[in-house]
């Protein structure tokens, strides 16, 4: 089964002079894929536009989550690791209280990014903005980038201290409140600076510790890879899994199934000889997975 995605060039929004034409709805889905590999690494701003360019949305760092921690699934995307997310923050330095805009300038590019604060949030303090794409657009002026969101929330008692752990609030898995243990399954690791406009990064090295981190610190200059949301079983053909599989005499829920068994096989192969010994049936389980099938 292939998915056709229809390419259509992003155009930089100046809102001044946006137009009110009509966009096809974005290609969503249960499922995660590897858009641009960890190898193959960009700054946030092409992440972001090659997404747009092929009507993607950028996982989220909560979705990020529940692959990283719940099911295992961050091995479908491996490659893509570590990588931006589509979670669209600001925050200002411990105390300040919220303006009209949050300014953070790129130490690198010197790139000034700006996010604008809803009037209602504007005087709040300790908080961060949020906003998830595809519901925020990037305005390119000069040096400027400026994100316009359809949608912002505001994320209360956000840590001052970083490297602490903290529960994430219940929408977007930012670490808000009062410090925890690291003992605490819910638990996430603050990574931030002094103030920030810019997307969530997350990250892992096969360990439980670094992939429950919320990196906030990270200039959006830095090269990741990205992972875009993808229908279920139907994952289109992205950079890094360009191969086709013709099967003969197994149906695709019979493949499906033995899938799943190979994977949890090798779950309690790897408790036996250890993960290292397993790296070519890891491999070839994830292309298997996130190869697309004719009917």
């Amino acid at each position: 089964m292939f998915i056709n995605i229809s390419l259509h060039k992003l155009k930089v929004i100046h809102m001044s002079t946006a137009t009110a034409e009509k966009k096809p709805e974005r290609i969503r889905g249960s499922s995660l894929a590897v858009l641009v590999k960890y190898s193959n690494n960009v700054p946030f701003e092409e992440g972001l536009r090659k997404a747009n360019d092929q009507n993607l949305v950028i996982a989220s760092s909560k979705r990020l989550s529940q692959a990283l921690l719940e099911f295992n699934e961050w091995r479908g995307i491996e490659a893509a690791l570590p990588c931006w997310t589509g979670t669209m923050t600001g925050y200002e330095a411990p105390g300040k209280k919220f303006g009209k805009t949050i300014e953070y300038v790129d130490p690198k590019t010197d790139y000034r990014w700006v996010f604008p604060v809803p009037e209602s949030y504007r005087g709040k303090k300790n908080a961060i903005l949020v906003a998830e794409h595809p519901d925020y657009t990037l305005e390119t002026d000069g040096r400027n980038r400026v994100v316009h969101a359809t949608s912002v929330d505001l994320v209360k008692q956000f840590p001052t201290k970083l490297e602490h752990w903290y529960k994430g609030d219940p929408k977007h898995d930012i670490p808000q409140g009062k410090p925890v243990s690291s003992d605490n399954k819910d638990a996430r690791c603050l990574w931030r600076i002094k103030k920030r406009v810019g997307p969530v990064a997350r990250n892992y090295k096969l360990d439980y510790i670094r992939s429950r981190v919320v990196d906030l610190s990270l200039r959006p200059s830095i090269g990741f890879g990205v992972a875009v949301e993808v229908p279920k079983m139907g994952a289109p053909k992205l950079e890094g899994y360009k191969i086709s599989l013709e099967l003969s005499g197994v149906s695709k829920a019979e493949l499906k199934d033995l899938l799943k068994r190979f994977a949890e096989n090798l779950e309690v192969l790897g408790d036996v000889v250890g993960e290292e010994l397993l790296g070519a049936a890891r491999k070839l389980e994830t292309i298997l997975r996130q190869s697309t099938f004719k009917e």
